[in-house]
């Protein structure tokens, strides 16, 4: 057992200095992290900027162009009094809003101010273009003051006849947010679990290529094993180094993160993002219980390639192994399950997130993800050592 973790020890060592000796790789490794990061600091600013833009927009006030609006004076009045500006407009306001000349108008109809006085109903139509959607902000509060002015009526015509209100209103929904400001950040924040697993899964590709079909390659890999040391030996230093790398880069881009975390003002969206450094701790934690298998089927899917270049390429489409999942989880937010925490990927962006957005993650969440990662982790290295000391391996034939 000493030599074997004596040749382990040796292995990992050699592979570590070639690895620092090869300066373009290791630019390319160190450079993710700041190019990830460097995505959700613009991804962030560009929501915040939107943001600024959209409560500028609101700001403004909101005009309306009406057709017919001496029809329905009790409805202009209403409108004004809620900070609309009023503009009268003539029978071709629904071309001019086909033609963008208008944004959107409401057409009252001429024998609105008849059916109004005998209390029959009146159909308004409402023209805009859904495609612009500069004006949904300004549609949406139009179409809820006309609503709020149609209750109003409604109500006082019951109250006229003696009929209480809450007849026709027996249910009132008053929304509640229980979520904090923390857990308000989650569409900020959706986008890092997804940069932080692509994180782990590309850190050490490229060295795994190299220690396996590059060597293969360059005959090196050959005359390695047939020294007197184990296989197993010899492919755990490797895989060590590259599991150590992966390590190295995760710990800079949540470095960077930290730093980022404190000057992006997320208080402009009105959230309060607290991540604190045992957070990030404990999202490394998260992250190294899937670079173990990441690593792992890198070093199994670069030995089957015939050549550096197309171990490089083989592990290129490894990348859409977490994408699938990750693009899931994305596009159905609300979807969960508890079998979710046994499946790599999917239960890392579990912990991620909860940690990110201020939940608490039990200590069953982190057992689940490592037990399946470690068990994956050895079946994947037990076959690739296994296939070591086949020739058709060794030799590439």
């Amino acid at each position: 057992m000493n030599k074997f973790i004596q040749t382990l020890l040796i292995v990992w060592r050699k592979e570590w200095l070639d690895a620092l000796r090869d300066k373009k790789s290791l630019r390319m490794a160190f450079l993710m992290p700041v190019y990830f990061v460097g995505v959700f600091v613009a991804y962030s600013l560009f929501i915040i900027h939107m943001n600024q833009q959209s409560r500028a927009t609101n700001n403004e006030p909101i005009k309306l162009s009406i057709v017919g609006a001496e029809q329905l004076p009790a409805l202009v009045d209403w409108l004004q009094e809620r900070g609309i500006q009023v503009e009268a407009a003539d029978e071709q306001a629904y071309q001019q809003v086909q033609n963008g000349q208008l944004g959107y108008a409401l057409i009252v109809p001429d024998d609105a101010r008849e059916k109004f006085a005998t209390g029959e109903s009146i159909e308004l139509a409402l023209v805009f273009d859904a495609t612009n959607n500069k004006l949904q902000g300004a549609l949406q509060f139009v179409r809820q003051q006309i609503w709020s002015w149609n209750s109003r009526i409604g109500s006082l015509r019951l109250l006229s006849r003696g009929i209480s209100p809450a007849i026709v209103n027996p249910v009132v929904v008053r929304d509640l947010n229980v979520a904090s400001d923390q857990k308000m950040g989650f569409f900020v924040m959706a986008i890092l679990p997804m940069l932080l697993i692509l994180t782990v899964f590309m850190a050490a590709v490229g060295f795994s290529a190299d220690m396996t079909a590059g060597e293969r390659e360059r005959r090196s890999l050959e005359s390695l094993l047939i020294t007197p040391a184990a296989s197993g030996a010899i492919l755990l230093g490797k895989w060590l180094n590259s599991l150590s790398l992966t390590f190295m880069v995760i710990v800079v881009e949540l470095t960077l993160l930290a730093i980022a975390f404190a000057y992006v003002p997320f208080k402009e969206l009105g959230l309060r993002v607290h991540v604190t450094p045992l957070d990030l701790l404990v999202v490394l934690v998260a992250l190294m219980s899937l670079a173990i298998v990441a690593t792992a089927l890198q070093f199994l899917i670069s030995l089957f390639a015939r050549s550096f270049k197309d171990a490089q390429t083989y592990m290129g489409l490894m990348i859409f192994i977490p994408m699938v999942p990750l693009f899931y989880t994305q596009f159905n937010p609300s979807a969960y399950a508890d079998w979710f925490r046994w499946v790599p990927v999917l239960a890392q962006q579990l912990v991620v997130k909860d940690l990110l957005l201020g939940g608490d993650v039990p200590l069953l969440a982190f057992a689940q993800a490592w037990l399946v990662a470690v068990i994956l982790a050895v079946a994947f290295l037990c076959f690739t050592a296994q296939q070591l000391r086949k020739p058709k391996i060794v030799y590439g034939v």
